[in-house]
């Protein structure tokens, strides 16, 4: 009997005929993601593409199940594939690997995700998620969400803009540090930790924008302790700046980087009597006191003694040091299954807990912590990801509407006499940040180095019917707004439009809503072309404009400086009324003016915060809290 029998019975021929005939994208091949690729195959999906960053841990074989322990350093995707071939010996299922980082836009354009027709998500990363979930949005292609904490788990279908998309439901409030405790004072395993990954990693291998420390953002009223986190902090600018110069065959670049961090910022931290009263005080370290070994093994499960934490750090930073200079300093992710940054965190935080006299953690202690791994369950893996292949089904109806009625959520029961409910999808949340904002692709053909950007504003102006806007490149560059106009005349391509950014576009008038657009770049020999998307931009309700203006308002009163000049100063620093001028000029605000200078393409500079620390994950290991630093 032919083993698609039974399924043309069940889900009849021309359903089964779609499916066959399909292409999809898994993403993952871990817990979840080996037992959603073994259910696909046997749906007789036609071509599967799966992706992962990680290789294969011995840790990974309890639950892993197409994993053996010959496997182990090797990549899970193409081991995966491998390992079911034997039940997809009639080729029915073309099976592709790719062994990387899903966000690499370089490996994986927005166009090669055009060519799948689902996406299943497996994944065990929250900033990994996001990002599927806005390329899904942006191609308007149907997502199967899923992941599980222990026993708990969930799946999602996703239907962008028809249900609620990953980011809808906001996630469970982080764990926060005061600033100083981790900076100064650290007494626990987590403050090391928290130190080394959101301070340190980000401070040398993170965004290359220096942002200034604001003394009213510290929780301490010592001035020694503030004076010196402020030298703490532009110190390690230069330290960065040493990065970007280094050459691979020199590496005293390093041990000035341990000298500065483990001595004399702990000699400056010494001579700062008042932290001291009743906290054992911390220990200087000098590297020249131990014996560097840089063909010492990073062995999991073992404590590291200084000598190979000093050793495993030294090797880190150089092959960190390495990729940031070969990708142009661009910002390296932390990544608890990327060995460079997991060994950088391990190795950098053990020192720090030794300095300080706190009890020092293995690597697979270290990596838990910050991943906030909790041990996965197999057998809600399994079901998890059989209700993600089934849910995957409804997409094959004769429309979206009917596609989306008999799609379910689904979750693990809170009842004893059942292990899963389900409930009916919803449309999305009209004030999340990710649905709620149309999206379209800015397609730049063979003129990123000759279009400027005044034309791209007149093409927004043209196509979009926005009267006057301020862009956002990326998370938070500004390059354009009516008070900065400085790059007008500067090419795309030197502002920093590159392929797989996003381009953030805002109504300065407040009339019509935001939106989004994913730069594009491709060339041939064909013309130069500059395509902006034709999107409908709604306008906004009248009732939202209102409550923005008197939220304005209200943060404007808030700002009133203290000071004898009495400026009201806004969230962009522009002096917006000068309370002391009772002039005609004055009251019609026409001597706006800035309150900081700018340089062409910088990004206003912001106040210091720790956020986006320890990676809040829902799925596969993860467990769903972050661990960020608060002011």
């Amino acid at each position: 009997m032919a083993r698609d029998s039974h399924l043309k019975k069940v889900l009849g021929v021309e359903k089964l005929g779609k499916i066959k005939k399909s292409k999809v994208l898994l993403v993952g091949s871990g817990g979840i993601g080996c037992e959603l690729l073994k259910n696909l195959i046997l749906t007789n999906y036609g071509e599967i593409h799966i992706v992962d960053l990680d290789t294969i841990d011995l840790s990974n074989l309890n639950r892993q199940f197409l994993f053996r322990q010959k496997d182990i350093k090797k990549s899970k995707s193409s081991t995966a594939i491998k390992a079911v071939e034997f039940f997809n010996n009639d080729k029915n299922t073309i099976l592709k690997s790719y062994h990387g980082s899903i966000m690499d836009t370089i490996m994986f354009p927005l166009e090669w995700f055009d060519q799948f027709d689902i996406i299943f998500n497996a994944l065990d990363n929250l900033e990994a998620r996001n990002y599927v979930n806005k390329i899904a949005l942006f191609l308007k292609r149907p997502l199967m969400e899923s992941g599980t904490t222990g026993f708990k788990g969930q799946v999602q279908p996703i239907f962008p803009y028809k249900s609620e998309c990953f980011d809808c439901i906001a996630k469970e409030t982080p764990k926060t540090f005061p600033v100083c405790t981790i900076r100064s004072t650290p007494s626990k395993p987590i403050h090391s930790i928290t130190w080394a990954k959101n301070f340190l990693f980000l401070q040398l291998f993170g965004e290359d924008v220096k942002e200034d420390l604001n003394p009213n953002d510290l929780d301490t009223d010592d001035k020694q302790e503030i004076d010196a986190l402020l030298r703490e902090n532009n110190e390690l600018w230069e330290l960065k700046a040493l990065i970007k110069e280094s050459k691979q065959d020199n590496i005293d670049y390093i041990y000035k980087i341990i000298n500065k961090i483990f001595n004399v910022d702990i000699q400056r931290l010494l001579s700062i009597d008042s932290l001291w009263t009743i906290r054992t005080k911390p220990k200087p370290l000098d590297y020249e006191n131990y014996k560097i070994d840089l063909n010492v093994q990073d062995d999991d499960q073992k404590l590291w003694n200084v000598e190979e934490n000093l050793s495993i750090l030294i090797k880190s930073i150089k092959s960190l040091s390495k990729r940031y200079v070969l990708n142009n300093f661009e910002a390296i992710p932390f990544d608890k299954d990327d060995k460079d940054t997991l060994n950088f965190v391990v190795a950098s935080s053990n020192l720090r807990s030794f300095i300080f006299n706190i009890p020092t953690k293995t690597k697979f202690d270290i990596k838990q912590i910050a991943g906030n791994i909790i041990p996965a369950v197999a057998t809600t893996n399994a079901i998890i990801a059989g209700f993600s292949c089934l849910q995957s089904l409804n997409c094959f109806e004769n429309s979206l509407q009917s596609s989306f009625d008999k799609s379910r959520l689904i979750f693990t029961s809170q009842y004893f006499d059942k292990f899963v409910s389900s409930s009916a999808l919803v449309s999305g949340n009209k004030n999340c940040k990710e649905c709620s904002i149309k999206r379209g692709i800015l397609k730049i053909k063979n003129g990123l180095d000759t279009f400027i950007l005044q034309d791209l504003i007149d093409k927004i102006r043209e196509v979009l019917k926005y009267e006057e806007v301020s862009l956002i490149l990326g998370k938070n560059k500004l390059i354009y707004d009516f008070d900065f106009d400085d790059n007008l005349s500067v090419r795309l391509v030197d502002i920093g439009f590159k392929n797989g950014e996003v381009l953030s576009i805002n109504d300065e008038d407040d009339e019509k809503e935001s939106c989004e657009l994913y730069i594009e770049v491709t060339s041939d020999n064909g013309d130069k072309v500059l395509e902006v998307p034709s999107l409908d931009i709604p306008d906004k309700e009248k009732k939202e404009v209102e409550e923005e203006e008197e939220q304005e308002e209200e943060e404007a009163e808030a700002e009133i400086d203290k000071g004898d000049d009495g400026f009201i100063v806004d969230d962009d620093g522009i002096v917006i009324l000068d309370i002391d001028d009772d002039s005609e000029e004055a009251a019609t605000g026409n001597n706006k003016r800035r309150a900081e200078d700018e340089n062409i393409g910088e990004t206003p500079q912001k106040k210091k915060k720790f956020n986006d620390s320890i990676v809040s994950d829902q799925s596969g290991e993860e467990h769903n809290e972050n661990i960020v630093v608060i002011d």
